[in-house]
């Protein structure tokens, strides 16, 4: 251990003292100690996961000359018990559910850690692009908790591809009537 602190002082006496050196070199030996605790190396700090998440996935498009039907399956995971969990879907205009509603709710009991999944067929008037919403809340812990997801659908049309300027994406405004996704 000595050998290495008469070494380091004999290099840093040997060095050009400029004050980009003096600055670095004080770096160095002021962050050392932190690299490693007396139980062993750090780790890293990892965010929290929330309790509860949702997704909504395409399962098939069934396309018919304009329009079609799709089939979604709706996944609610909780890692905790979640009591009185809802799960909601709003389908936007030209599109409503199998049952011709455009907002659908189930309860989902998920007092026990778990997935649970839901199956539900959407009708698309016309094709388009649209946006469909699912939120799910419930309490954990007796503690409110909500989560939201969006669905991009398109039918029958493709995205154009975002046109790229200096490496940034440039994405268009929006014309004057046309909705906001």
């Amino acid at each position: 251990m000595m050998d290495r602190t008469n070494a380091f002082v004999r290099l840093f006496r040997s060095l050009p003292l400029s004050p980009a050196v003096a600055v670095l070199l004080a770096g160095l030996a002021a962050g050392a100690p932190c690299l490693a605790t007396p139980e062993g190396p750090l780790h890293p700090t990892l965010d929290p996961q929330p309790p509860l998440t949702l997704t909504v996935e395409v399962v098939s498009l069934q396309k018919n000359a304009v329009g079609g039907v799709v089939s979604l399956l709706l996944r609610v995971s909780a890692d905790m018990g979640i009591e009185d969990a809802v799960v909601s879907a709003k389908a936007p205009a030209n599109l409503v559910f199998a049952d011709g509603s455009a907002v659908k709710t189930w309860s989902v009991d998920l007092a026990a850690a778990g997935t649970k999944t839901i199956p539900v067929d959407v009708i698309v008037a016309q094709d388009g692009k649209y946006v469909l919403t699912a939120e799910v809340s419930g309490a954990a812990r007796g503690k409110p908790i909500h989560r939201g997801v969006a669905l991009k659908l398109l039918v029958g049309v493709k995205e154009r591809a975002a046109k790229v300027k200096d490496g940034a994406i440039e994405y268009p405004a929006a014309e004057a009537g046309e909705p906001t996704p």
